[in-house]
């Protein structure tokens, strides 16, 4: 018994989508909303978090290094996973001609007596 591929006919044939069809299904997608207190990081995440909640802060080639990630993917996990997913208030200056990544350390909410 040999098999054949489909014929062309029994494709579904391609159809380019209109601008607006691609407009109403950006406007149906369910924006992500960070979380009022930010989930904890963890493996090297959490390292980042770590390093940039120092006083100091951190460079990105000192998070390029503890990573082992090159920057553009250190970059994309600062606004991707860190800032947008987790929640975290991330703010970053140049000093010197070197930007610095800071995240201020979270206050723990108070627990009434």
């Amino acid at each position: 018994m040999t098999t054949t591929k489909p014929s062309s006919r029994t494709r579904k044939p391609i159809l380019p989508r209109s601008r607006e069809t691609r407009a109403a299904a950006r406007a149906a997608r369910i924006p992500v909303q960070p979380r009022s207190t930010p989930a904890p990081a963890s493996g090297k995440l959490g390292r980042l978090v770590e390093l940039m909640q120092r006083p100091e802060g951190a460079s990105l080639e000192q998070l390029c290094a503890e990573t082992n990630w090159q920057p553009h993917s250190v970059r994309g996990a600062l606004a991707g996973s860190l800032k947008r997913s987790r929640g975290y208030e991330i703010a970053s200056e140049r000093i010197d001609g070197v930007r610095i990544y800071r995240i201020e350390p979270q206050k723990q909410p108070e627990v009434a007596a």
